[in-house]
Order: structure tokens, then C-alpha cells, then sequence
């Protein structure tokens, strides 16, 4: 809505996108003023023809609309990282994770599955965004074949960089749907909000130099934002052709090509944190496995009866048989102790009975036997 002041102290409010809004109201104000000065009868005749706006105006117009339009497209984007998060969060809830891992699956496994299944699904929704962009016939985004696919490329940059980063943060929740809130509304802060502060600051002229550098420094390692910047970029693209009368390429290094390279080395980097924050145990595990117990002084020599002592032969030591050791002794006099466990046991024992009678030690491949190895599960209820 638009107030428009007359110097006869009217102030007429109308709609701005109906072109003859004001024509009509400045029309109804003179009758009024020509039936006080001359009678009831008086009339005003109003013939109204706008002249057709040009090729510029009419981009700059469409281009305008579409900066908010690519402003406004981040929101929907944001809650699509948390949804998929709270899957893994959910698995490591109820322990699934635990499961696999031990059943053998190692974590760059179990990430890399879950990274592919995330994109896959990433891939397509952004296929369904891109169909609805062509059916609203955005030409800005899809006026030709190159900005189409570039904007497809655009939206699933985000995808992959947005999951890589949305399983680092999946470390820090414990239930599903505190990380589905924490991390939509991470991807929010950092993409819609940050965008319009990174916006004023930059059309503050004391303040643009601190933007560019907070740009650089921070804000680009950040999806969300890239996004928004990368949305931004492209639909300029037209108007800058039209004004420069020259072919702009979307993946110019200035349109798509920062985003993109930005987007694709902060997924890579934040992939190759959440296999550091899964693998730093087993990691730990190899080095002295390989080292000994210090890398800066020798292992210790292995007992005699051992064998090899080098570092990488293991100690094989008896140790007390704690109460769970007896409880098991006693289920099994019982016959309440399941029967494959039971002959698990048996075979386990006999083997090293074997082993002992041949004089094997660690270098002929003696094997590392743990007794009374429970796992104990939390008491949970259940519904009757």
C-alpha cells in the first residue's frame, strides 16, 4: 500500500499493483472538490491508458521479486537437514548403532551409508523443487537449459554439505526430535538469518569491509548461507546479461562456481569429522597395537612362555573370577543357560586346552579368551 498526499490535504491509499488505483482515487478526489464548488450535478471524466513499462524496468521489476523470492526459498530448505538427522540420532537412541558396530560394521561404513542414503533422498526432493520451478516457469532460475540444471546442481550442493554437516551436529543431541528442532533451527540462523545480516552490514559502508571478512571467514562455511548466496547470484544473472549486453555462464566463478566449491569442500571436511569422532577409539586401539603402550619408549619385553615379545604380541593373564563368573557356573549347573552359549563355551575352552598342550604362544596364532562377559540392559517398562 503506497500513501499518496495531495496538496488539498487528501491523503488517497491504494494498492500500487493495480495500475489504475490512483488515477481513480485522484479522479473521485476532484469530483468530490468540483460537487462542493458547483453543484451535485458537476462530474469528472477520467480516460486512464498506461504507457507499457520497458524491457528494463520490467526486468528489474521481475528481478526484485525474485531476490525475495530466493530469500524466502531458504526456509523450507532449512528443516529438510534436521528431518533426515533425526533418523541417526534415533538408531543411536535405541542402540542400533551400538549393534552394528558390534557386529563388525566399522563407522566409515555405517556414515558412508548413511551419508548416500541421505543424499539419495536429498535427490529427490531436489528434483521435485526443480519441476515446480519449471511449472511456475521461474526464468530466472530456468529460463534456459543452463540455469535449469545450475540450479538443480545449486540445490544439491546444498544437500550434501547440509547432511555431512547435520550428522556432525547429530553428535550433540540425545532424542530424535530435540535434534530434528536444533538442527532446523541451526540451518535457519545460519542460512535466512545470517543472509539479511550479512545484507545490511554490507549496505552500511563503515560496516562492509567487516562483512566481506565475516563472509570469507565464517559465513561460507556455512550451507544455508551459501545457498542463499548462490540463489541470489543466479538471478541477477538476466539483468546483468540485459545491462552488460553480454553472456553471463552461471557456473562462473562468481555466480555458482564459489558456492559450489564452497559448498562441496566443507562437506568433505565435515564428513571427515564425524569419522574422527566415531574412529578416535579404534584409532587409539591401532597405535598401540602397533607402538606399544608409548611411543617414546619401548614395550616391554613379553614373559617367557608367552611368546614372540615383540610389539605386537599380547599378554594372556588369569584374573580372578569375578560374582558373574559364578552366576554364569551356576546357570549352567542349573540348565538354565542357553545351549548354544554352552557349547560356544565348550569349544572356546577346548581349544585352549589345545593350544596350551602344543606349547603355542601368541606368534601361532593363541587366541584372547574373556570370561563372564554380560551385558546388562537397563530395566525398561512394558506395557501389559
Amino acid at each position: 500500500m503506497y500513501l499518496y498526499e495531495t496538496k488539498v490535504g487528501a491523503t488517497i491509499l491504494h494498492n500500487t499493483t493495480y495500475y489504475h488505483a490512483l488515477p481513480i482515487g485522484l479522479a473521485e478526489l476532484h469530483q468530490a472538490r468540483l460537487r462542493e464548488l458547483k453543484g451535485g450535478g458537476a462530474y469528472v471524466r477520467v480516460r486512464n491508458h498506461p504507457l507499457p513499462l520497458t524491457k528494463i524496468a520490467s526486468l528489474y521489476i521481475d528481478t526484485f521479486l525474485t531476490l525475495i523470492a530466493a530469500v524466502f526459498l531458504l526456509l523450507p530448505f532449512c528443516y529438510i537437514p534436521g528431518t533426515l538427522a533425526m533418523f541417526w540420532v534415533r538408531e543411536r537412541e535405541l542402540h542400533v548403532k551400538h549393534v552394528h558396530f558390534v557386529s563388525g560394521v566399522t563407522p566409515l561404513q555405517y556414515w558412508l551409508v548413511a551419508l548416500v542414503y541421505d543424499i539419495l533422498c536429498v535427490a529427490v526432493i531436489d528434483t521435485c523443487f526443480v519441476i515446480i520451478l519449471i511449472l511456475y516457469g521461474n526464468d530466472e532460475f530456468i529460463g534456459t537449459p543452463g540455469r535449469s540444471w545450475a540450479t538443480y546442481f545449486l540445490v544439491f550442493s546444498y544437500g550434501v554439505s547440509a547432511v555431512s554437516l547435520s550428522l556432525l551436529l547429530s553428535s550433540l543431541f540425545k532424542s530424535a526430535t530435540g535434534a530434528q528442532i536444533g538442527i532446523s533451527a541451526f540451518h535457519f540462523i545460519s542460512g535466512f538469518v545470517l543472509l539479511l545480516f550479512s545484507s545490511i552490514l554490507e549496505s552500511i559502508p563503515s560496516t562492509y569491509d567487516f562483512a566481506e571478512f565475516m563472509k570469507q571467514a565464517v559465513f561460507r562455511m556455512l550451507p544455508p548461507f551459501v545457498l542463499g548466496e548462490g540463489l541470489i547470484n543466479l538471478s541477477v544473472v538476466a539483468l546483468f546479461e540485459e545491462v552488460l549486453g553480454e553472456t553471463i555462464s552461471p557456473w562462473d566463478w562468481k555466480v555458482l562456481g564459489r558456492p559450489l566449491a564452497y559448498m562441496y569442500s566443507s562437506a568433505a571436511l565435515y564428513f571427515l569429522l564425524v569419522l574422527a569422532l566415531d574412529s578416535k577409539s579404534d584409532m587409539r586401539a591401532f597405535y598401540r597395537y602397533l607402538f606399544g603402550s608409548s611411543a617414546s619408549s619401548p614395550p616391554a619385553p613379553a614373559p617367557a612362555g608367552v611368546g614372540g615379545g615383540g610389539p605386537r604380541s599380547f599378554e594372556m593373564a588369569t584374573l580372578p573370577q569375578r560374582p558373574g563368573a559364578r552366576a554364569v557356573a551356576a546357570a549352567g549347573a542349573a540348565g538354565s543357560e542357553d545351549e548354544d552359549v554352552a557349547e560356544e563355551r565348550r569349544l572356546v575352552r577346548a581349544y585352549l586346552r589345545e593350544q596350551e598342550a602344543k606349547g603355542a604362544g601368541a606368534e601361532a596364532g593363541a587366541a584372547i579368551a574373556i570370561e563372564s562377559l554380560r551385558k546388562v540392559y537397563p530395566p525398561m517398562a512394558v506395557d501389559s
